[in-house]
């Protein structure tokens, strides 16, 4: 059970940064300046989720450290050899993840200032 933990917290961080990523994309963090759906703001509860996200991608490697005596052989000799392409994915990712957001929220100020300036111009 020990050799398989951290690979699974590893296989459960990249899920929960592609979630993250997804929910931007859903909510137009990717959208064209053409396509005139209203973009949302970045809910709070995946700024919290991407916090999360933070530690769920340090935590396979701690745990790494903390089960390293009761893991054995070939498992260990894997942790080894993928350990540092495996912190480069989940940094992407976990960089995707920053970035996604900043495009939503930008993108949804812009929705935001929009609507303003049209209500503001209509009212004249």
């Amino acid at each position: 059970m020990a050799a398989i933990l951290p690979g699974f917290l590893w296989v459960f961080a990249l899920l929960w940064a592609l979630g993250i990523c997804a929910i931007c994309l859903v909510n137009g963090a990717l959208r064209k300046k053409d396509d005139h759906r209203q973009v949302e703001t970045v809910q709070w509860s995946v700024i919290a989720m991407q916090i999360v996200s933070m530690f769920m991608c340090c935590a396979p490697y701690g745990i790494y450290k903390l089960l390293y005596d009761q893991i054995q052989g070939a498992a260990r000799h894997v942790y080894a050899m993928l350990g540092i392409p495996s912190a480069v994915v989940l940094g992407v990712f976990f960089v995707a993840e920053l970035v996604l957001m900043y495009l939503q929220a930008n993108r949804a100020q812009r929705d935001i200032i929009d609507d303003v300036l049209t209500k503001r111009h209509h009212a004249k």
